[in-house]
C-alpha cells in the first residue's frame, strides 16, 4: 500500500498551530511570529512535507512549469539544449516539462496542447515546419514563448550562425586548395530547398532553416573563388531518406570532387559510410567537414574535422530569455549563439 505523503494539516499539527497558519508560513503568504515559523518549517522538514504545485498554482497563478518541445530529442543537440535549460530552470526554482515531436507537425501540435493543460508558465519550441507555425502564434498568446534552433518572424529566438559557420567551413577546405567542393546536406520534406542557376552562378531558395543558411553559406564561400556552378555540386536529399549506397554511388561517379562538406549530423554518417565502403582515403583522396554533434567523429581514423553546435548554450539563452519575459522583467529577443570548429585530421591538401 502506498504510504500518504504528509499534509498541511500533519504539519500544523505537529507544530502545534492551526492548518491556516500553518498554510501562511507554508504558501510564504500572511504574517507569523518568527517562533511559529520555525516551528512549521522544522515540522515540515521532519514529516518530508512537500506542497502541492495545484495548490501553489492557484494562489499565486504560477506553475513554475516550463514547457520544452523538441524536435528530436535523440539528437546531440536538444539534449544538450535540454540540460542548458534545466540548469536555468533549476536556479529559478522552474521545473521541465520535455515532449519530443519526433519532427511531425502533428505531434508539435499535441506536445503544445498537453503542455498548456498542464499549465505551464512558457514554451520553448523546436518548430517542425517553419510555414505552418498558426498554433505557435496561438499558444504565444498564451504564455511566453521562445524559439530554439528554428526562428520565426515576430517571435524571440535562438539559434546558431548557420551560415557563417558553414562559409567558414568551405573557406577552410579552399584554403587547403581545393576548389571541387561537393554539398551534402539534408532538408525537411514539407519544406524543400529549391536550387537554381542564375547567370551562371547557383541560388538557393526556401524558408530560413539551418539548413537553407548551411546551403547559401557554401555558396557564399564558392563564390569567392568562381566555384563550379554546376548544381550537381548540391547533393540535397529528404531528411532520413538518403542512404550510403547512394552517397557512395555519387561519390564514385564523381572522381574529381576533392572534398565535402556534410551539413548535419545525419549526412555526416551516411558520408563517413560512403566513403568507407568505396574505399576512398580521407583525407588522401578526399577532405571532409562534417556538422556533427555526435561522439563518432572524434573516434574514427582519421579524426573528422567538425562544425558543432553549442547546444548547452543556446538552452541557456532560451530558457533565460524565457524566464525574463514570464517574469515581466524585458522583453526577449532574437540571439545568434556561435558554432564550436573542432580540428581534426580529415584536411589535406588535393592530390589531384
Amino acid at each position: 500500500m502506498k504510504r500518504r505523503g504528509a499534509t498541511i494539516s500533519d504539519v500544523a499539527a505537529s507544530a502545534g498551530v492551526s492548518r491556516a497558519t500553518a498554510a501562511r508560513v507554508l504558501g510564504g503568504y500572511g504574517y507569523a511570529s518568527d517562533k511559529v515559523r520555525d516551528a512549521v518549517l522544522s515540522s515540515a522538514r521532519e514529516l518530508g512535507y512537500e506542497p502541492s504545485r495545484i495548490a501553489k498554482t492557484m494562489r499565486n497563478g504560477k506553475s513554475q512549469l516550463i514547457g520544452f518541445v523538441a524536435a528530436d530529442i535523440s539528437d546531440g543537440l536538444f539534449s544538450e539544449a535540454l540540460g542548458g535549460i534545466c540548469s536555468v530552470a533549476d536556479d529559478e526554482g522552474y521545473q521541465v516539462v520535455v515532449f519530443n515531436s519526433a519532427d511531425r507537425l502533428d505531434e508539435e501540435r499535441d506536445g503544445i496542447k498537453a503542455l498548456l493543460s498542464h499549465g505551464v508558465d512558457g514554451l520553448i519550441v523546436s518548430p517542425v515546419i517553419l510555414s505552418r507555425s498558426d498554433h505557435l502564434v496561438a499558444a504565444a498568446r498564451q504564455v511566453p514563448l521562445v524559439c530554439l534552433d528554428r526562428e520565426l518572424d515576430g517571435m524571440p529566438g535562438v539559434v546558431s550562425d548557420n551560415r557563417a559557420a558553414a562559409r567558414r567551413a568551405v573557406e577552410s577546405l579552399i584554403a587547403h586548395g581545393h576548389r571541387d567542393i561537393a554539398l551534402f546536406l539534408s532538408m525537411q520534406a514539407e519544406e524543400p530547398i529549391r536550387v537554381d542557376s542564375h547567370e551562371g552562378a547557383a541560388t538557393v531558395h526556401g524558408p530560413e532553416r539551418p539548413s537553407t543558411l548551411r546551403a547559401l553559406g557554401y555558396l557564399d564561400a564558392m563564390a569567392t573563388v568562381g566555384g563550379p556552378a554546376d548544381l550537381d555540386r548540391l547533393v540535397l536529399s529528404e531528411h532520413r531518406r538518403s542512404s550510403p549506397d547512394a552517397a557512395r554511388r555519387w561519390l564514385v561517379d564523381h572522381p574529381e570532387v576533392t572534398a565535402v562538406l556534410a551539413a548535419d549530423s545525419y549526412q555526416a554518417t551516411i558520408v563517413f559510410r560512403a566513403v568507407r565502403d568505396a574505399e576512398i582515403s580521407v583525407p588522401g583522396d578526399l577532405s571532409l567537414v562534417c556538422f556533427s554533434d555526435a561522439e563518432w567523429t572524434e573516434l574514427v581514423s582519421p579524426r573528422l574535422e567538425t562544425v558543432t553546435l553549442d547546444g548547452f548554450e543556446m538552452g541557456v539563452r532560451a530558457a533565460s530569455a524565457l524566464l525574463e519575459h514570464i517574469s515581466g522583467r524585458v522583453e526577449p529577443v532574437s540571439e545568434v549563439v556561435a558554432t564550436i570548429t573542432r580540428p581534426g585530421a580529415s584536411i589535406a591538401p588535393p592530390t589531384r
